[in-house]
């Protein structure tokens, strides 16, 4: 009686595992072609990042024809600041899905821009030999900000469906992009441009635009979650280089030049809704 029962027990129990492969095996196929179809896809992005930034400062009057006078002649003061700040926006992006290995892996190449707001901001120390380091020739205690405006480039998403997730309609992925960033660069100064000492009633004020063309490299991972079969939510985590920008500002009428170097990173984060047609 038991012999006949363990008999009848496996062969349900084969039973019942041929037919979950029967029937699990359209589902597993359906939730792969969700994530791996050929086609365009168009989508709407929300970016969020910590932007941090660091700037270098180094004011040179060691020139022959400097203006400045002792005890400052003739020397290099060096500055350094960094700051961070949040940045925001919204984006659109556009690509083409490429299936690989019959369908267990895709391949996606992307364009995109974003629109950003949110702005980094610090202020130098200021470096001198005076007390409020503001006498010409010396590294002046500017504060500055830094704010992206605007991106846009392109980058390739290789990814697919664990096996353990695919009827799920859950998709991981790898991204590497590269994108050029608009940037925002405002300096705003307080100091003396006069070669005999100045007064702090005497001190005067303005303020330095400069629009800065960065390009940035961003690698990280994504996930995207398929809602039916057009739509699919997306969040990616990544992180941003920024290539380095330097430029050179010349005072050639008292003989001081001043060398800046800024270098920025940023982690982020990314939402978005995908359509796929």
């Amino acid at each position: 009686m038991r012999i006949r029962l363990v008999g009848r027990m496996a062969l349900g129990l084969r039973w019942t595992i041929a037919a979950a492969i029967l029937c699990g095996s359209p589902a597993v196929a359906a939730a792969q072609a969700e994530s791996s179809v050929r086609g365009f896809r168009v989508g709407l992005t929300l970016p969020v990042s910590q932007l941090g930034a660091t700037m270098r400062k180094s004011v040179d009057n060691t020139a022959p024809n400097t203006l400045v006078p002792e005890p400052r002649r003739g020397r290099v003061f060096q500055d350094e600041v960094s700051g961070d700040g949040l940045s925001y926006g919204v984006g659109l992006v556009g690509g083409y899905r490429f299936p690989l290995s019959g369908g267990s892996w895709f391949l996606d190449a992307e364009v995109a821009g974003e629109w950003h707001g949110g702005a980094t901001e610090a202020q130098f120390a200021g470096v001198g030999v005076s007390a409020e380091r503001k006498q010409l020739g010396e590294s002046w205690p500017d504060d500055w900000s830094f704010a992206k405006e605007m991106s846009y480039g392109a980058g390739v998403r290789l990814g697919g469906s664990p096996a353990g997730l695919v009827a799920g309609d859950v998709a991981f992925y790898l991204l590497a992009d590269v994108r050029f960033a608009e940037v925002q660069f405002t300096n705003n100064y307080d100091g003396c441009f006069s070669a005999a000492p100045c007064t702090p009633a005497e001190f005067a004020s303005g303020s330095e635009d400069i629009d800065m063309d960065f390009t940035v490299w961003r690698a990280g991972i994504g996930m995207e979650k398929w809602l039916g079969q057009r739509f699919a939510l997306r969040a990616e985590a990544g992180y941003s280089m920024y290539a380095t920008e330097e430029w050179v500002t010349p005072f050639s009428d008292v003989g001081v030049t001043v060398d800046s170097r800024m270098d920025a990173s940023a982690p982020g984060l990314s939402l978005g809704l995908v359509r796929r047609f």
